[in-house]
């Protein structure tokens, strides 16, 4: 028996020796004294007895509604991704696979591309110096209009590869090839598809930064359409406002493409026209835009609008622009092996980008998609001849009194686009929705996922099917756990009952099983007997694998709305919330219960050893003090010995002079 298992008052093994003629009865007054005092122990150990026989027996129930626990997750993972099929009407499409959510279900997909990754490499073999020797270089990672600072450890093909893969692997795979002997080059590949600019870039330290803004403090006005331009009816006679000027005009018709031309071709010289479209290419919602050429107010005013014939205004006013570009913007394209890279300060940060080219609309674009939500820039073209002149206008979107300014300047281009990107395109049940992606994996339903190979000549037929055998076993094994609970409960139950028979747990553990086998719902499948678990008079439940593949092939549907998810209601969250009442780590009724016994079993233990020290020191007290009484009895008993001696021989002595 395992130490402190079960506690008694005991007297040490050395037994208590005295030499006078009462070490007897000091030895029972010793063993009566330990004896009582160990009266309480005895009651404390048969307490802790009978704790640990509950704890034992709360050991099993939890062993019991632990395995229930795990056959109700075993149904839901019958239903889960593992237990589907899935089959495609032509594999060189699409590979799909299912996972937790997924649901029988039929589809067709029709796949028009399935896109490309950017990719570019070296135009030659790379070999850049560091400048100064030893001195690390940093090169300028371009993903897209975004640029990326990289500084490897040296300036080998493989440091900057290996460094551009640990900072921006999630944007671009970088590679090492040997594309002959004595030729190493650098690949990019982006890490989705879709057309990207991918380059390195390095800017010499002698690069000159060349200013490009003009700032304007008093503000170029700016007005913008506030829904999408209406074109319908008769052409119309429009109302242009121009600070507090009115000027009347009549386009050839009500296109927002005529009314520009017409503002344009009239009143160029004070505001510049143009059509922005805040849409799609898909949904387009062409918007007039208005634009002072001068900065400042207009007649007394910063007010440019628009209204159709007397009616009510047709713009809203935006934040003047306080920055524009100084002269014509330079559209020329970069020379060979060079790059421009363009910096937008806002205040006082300043943020790098390399748009597509150098036009004016792809700068102000690129600036748009990566710092909009600081700056809006827009393209006027101030010429009213025949020769554009494009500036580029900047105006707050905080509000805020901001300087903006954009510069450029020119380094070392060491790429070449090898591959252009490219987005797939696919429709999805023949819907008339073209959808684009940046993957090739499509979730095409929860749980269900189609991995494209190819593109397909028309709709695609998918099919996701379940596991009637996954179910059917998984179900058994419920059966069969719930049984095992079943018995475990019953046995603490009745006059031969276990040792937590009374106990309230027992009657709310079978609380807990009846909630799971009387289960029922209002759809097709009412109640576990439909999927062949039937319910005895014993309280076991019985399982017929025939019935539940009849219903399963009769309505699979109804089966899975029945069952539903541990979460999601219907019966697996009836069976799992029950079981959880009793295993929860933190609420459960059996978890607490252990817990708690464990907790009075351990006080007990403690209890117990406390007291038996208080005997064992009473049982050594009790020792030391009859062993001085008895030493000095057996003192005494000698002297009284030596003196009845004494006087015996001298009795003696005189009895033989007599």
């Amino acid at each position: 028996m395992p130490a402190l298992e079960y506690f008694m008052a005991s007297i040490s093994n050395s037994v208590f020796k005295g030499t006078s003629a009462f070490s007897s009865d000091f030895a029972n007054v010793i063993s009566r004294a330990v004896t009582i005092a160990g009266l309480p122990i005895q009651v404390l150990t048969t307490n802790k007895a009978t704790l640990t026989t509950q704890s034992d027996a709360v050991t099993k129930l939890d062993t019991s509604f632990s395995l229930l626990q795990s056959a109700v997750q075993s149904v839901a993972s019958a239903l889960g991704g593992s237990a589907f099929q899935t089959s495609v009407s032509s594999n060189n499409v699409a590979d799909v696979s299912v996972g937790d959510g997924a649901r029988e279900g039929y589809y067709s997909m029709n796949v028009t591309s399935i896109g490309a990754y950017e990719t570019s490499m070296s135009t030659a073999n790379w070999n850049v110096a560091q400048v100064p020797p030893g001195t690390p270089t940093t090169f300028t990672l371009v993903v897209g209009n975004q640029n990326y600072s990289v500084t490897p450890a040296g300036n080998s093909a493989q440091s900057v590869v290996d460094s551009i893969n640990a900072q921006y692997g999630n944007l671009v795979q970088a590679t090492t090839v040997i594309v002959a002997p004595g030729d190493t080059r650098i690949s990019l590949r982006s890490a989705s598809l879709g057309p990207a600019t991918l380059n390195l870039l390095q800017v010499p330290g002698s690069a000159t930064t060349t200013s490009l803004q003009q700032q304007a403090p008093t503000g170029y006005a700016i007005s913008q359409t506030t829904a999408s331009w209406d074109t319908s009816g008769s052409p119309a006679t429009y109302t242009l406002g121009i600070g507090g000027d009115s000027y009347d005009i009549t386009p050839v018709s009500n296109s927002a493409d005529s009314v520009v031309s017409a503002i344009n071709a009239t009143y160029g010289n004070q505001v510049r026209a143009s059509v922005v479209d805040l849409g799609t290419s898909g949904s387009h919602d062409y918007r007039i835009s208005l634009q002072s050429t001068t900065a400042g107010p207009m007649n007394g005013s910063m007010t440019l609008d628009l209204n159709k014939g007397g009616g009510a205004s047709l713009q809203t006013q935006q934040t003047a622009a306080t920055d524009r570009t100084a002269a014509a913007w330079n559209a020329a394209p970069d020379d060979a092996g060079s790059r421009t890279i363009y910096a937008l300060s806002v205040g006082s940060h300043t943020y790098s980008f390399t748009p597509a080219d150098n036009s004016a609309a792809s700068v102000a674009a690129a600036i748009n998609s990566l710092y909009g939500g600081q700056v809006q820039a827009s393209v006027v073209d101030l010429n009213t001849g025949g020769n554009p002149d494009y500036r580029i206008s900047l105006q707050s979107r905080t509000g805020s009194a901001t300087t903006f300014d954009i510069q450029k300047t020119t380094g070392s281009s060491f790429q070449n686009e090898q591959t252009a990107g490219a987005l797939a395109t696919y429709e999805i049940n023949s819907s008339g929705v073209i959808n684009t992606s940046f993957t090739r994996n499509i979730t095409i339903s929860d749980g269900v996922t189609a991995n494209l190979r190819g593109v397909s000549s028309g709709p695609v037929d998918i099919t996701v099917t379940r596991s009637t055998s996954a179910l059917s076993t998984a179900l058994s094994g419920l059966a069969d756990a719930y049984n095992a609970a079943v018995d475990a409960v019953g046995t603490q139950r009745g006059q031969s009952g276990g040792a937590l028979a009374g106990q309230s747990i027992v009657g709310q553990l079978s609380g807990l099983l009846s909630r799971i086998s009387t289960y029922s719902s209002n759809g097709q499948v009412g109640d576990l007997e439909g999927l062949g678990l039937t319910l005895g008079n014993d309280g076991h439940l019985t399982y017929n694998a025939f019935t539940m593949m009849a219903t399963d092939l009769a309505s699979s549907t109804s089966v899975t709305a029945f069952l539903g998810s541990a979460t999601g209601g219907g019966f697996l969250m009836a069976a799992t919330d029950a079981v959880a009442s009793a295993e929860d780590p933190v609420s459960g009724l059996l978890k607490n219960s252990k817990t708690d016994l464990q907790s009075q079993i351990a006080k007990l233990v403690s209890t117990i050893a406390d007291k038996q020290t208080k005997v064992d020191l009473l049982q050594i007290r009790l020792q030391n003090q009859m062993a001085a009484a008895d030493a000095l009895i057996a003192s005494m008993e000698q002297q009284s010995s030596y003196f009845s001696n004494m006087f015996a021989a001298q009795d003696t002595a005189n009895r033989a002079y007599r």
